[in-house]
């Protein structure tokens, strides 16, 4: 677009456009820009499918807009959005940690688990605790956990069955591959992240999946996975539920699931919970680039961020709101609507209902 352009496209967008299609368009625009071809992802059944933009197409590309042209549509995509959603809800006392949380905007309502988030979610790991990441399996002979450590830039390295008997380190540790038959298996593996963070200075995160090598869907077996904190002298029990900070059911029509990530830099735990729409029965074979996309969201629009557009008015007393969004147990009057992280459904309404 010329400069004239630019102007009729900011000033003639339709007054009508959906709050959903609005934070859509302004995680596109606000989100990275990729340098090296865009990344299209399509998800159905919640199943998903990634197409990297090929050179050719790029070449043919019609719709190319400048880096200061991308901004001004972001600028004007939140305008838009904040005139939308203003004094949609009164008073609000919002807790500081839903700036943690991102928003509910394509995730299935129906999950299933302890501590399941929306997609780009992030949690802070503290200070001086191993990381357990483990799946669980039964009515199926194997399921394969692995981790991959990215760069900011996608390259990649594997941590795995296939790999793991040649890296071995107090940084990583693997259980090793369990193929304990169909009754029942596990697997884990203990990151300690100053160690990690030393060894493989160059890797920005750690993405974790699960494949059934088997071969058969995670609907037609009985799965779980998830994190826990431990303690660095711990009692050497494996799972110990009191530490467990997430776990949750997978059971997609697929073979192939992406779980979570943790940001290095940060020392945070990111929620993905994304189905691959593939019969991959081994990791590695496939980009991981595409899930950096989910590490920003909340950079660029959080709940609290979300909430605080609705609000008339912000409240510091839960006691004086009309609704309280919080992620803790809380004092407040009976009548107050609450509404929490993973109240999916209700978020998705308030979207929804701003017309």
């Amino acid at each position: 677009m010329n400069r004239e352009e630019e102007q009729t496209l900011l000033l003639e967008f339709p007054e009508d456009c959906s709050t959903l299609i609005l934070l859509q368009l302004l995680f596109r625009y606000e989100g990275r820009q990729k340098k090296d071809g865009r990344i299209f992802k399509f998800t159905q059944h919640n199943l998903m499918k990634v197409h990297y933009e090929t050179p050719e197409e790029s070449e043919k590309c019609q719709s190319r807009l400048t880096e200061e042209q991308v901004k001004e549509v972001g600028k004007m995509i939140r305008s838009k959005l904040i005139e939308k959603l203003r004094n949609r809800l009164g008073k609000v006392y919002i807790e500081p940690s839903m700036k943690n949380y991102a928003l509910p905007l394509a995730e299935n309502t129906s999950q299933e688990g302890f501590g399941v988030l929306s997609k780009g979610s992030r949690i802070p790991i503290d200070e001086g605790k191993k990381l357990r990441a483990f799946t669980y399996w039964e009515k199926v002979n194997d399921i394969d956990l692995s981790v991959f450590a990215l760069t900011e830039d996608g390259d990649r390295r594997e941590f795995s069955w296939r790999t793991m008997s040649r890296h071995k380190s107090g940084a990583i540790t693997y259980s090793g591959d369990e193929t304990s038959g169909y009754l029942g298996g596990s697997e884990y593996f203990d990151i300690n992240l100053p160690e990690f963070k030393a060894l493989y200075s160059e890797y920005r995160y750690l993405i974790f999946c699960d494949n059934v090598y088997s071969g058969t869907n995670f609907s037609k077996c009985f799965c779980k996975a998830g994190y826990m904190l431990r303690d660095w002298e711990d009692s050497g029990q494996v799972y110990e539920p009191k530490t467990v900070k997430s776990a949750y059911r997978i059971n997609c029509e697929s073979t192939f699931a992406y779980l979570f990530g943790i940001d290095l830099l940060t020392n945070e735990f990111i929620w993905l919970n994304i189905a691959k729409d593939s019969k991959s029965r081994v990791a590695g074979d496939t980009t991981l680039s595409f899930l950096t996309e989910y590490f920003c969201l909340t950079e660029i629009m959080n709940m609290y961020d979300f909430f605080s557009m609705m609000a008339e008015k912000i409240v510091e007393d839960p006691m004086k709101a009309d609704v309280v969004v919080t992620d803790c147990e809380i004092e407040c009057a009976d009548e107050i609507e609450i509404i929490r992280e993973y109240d999916f459904e209700k978020i998705r309404a308030l979207i929804e209902d701003a017309k």
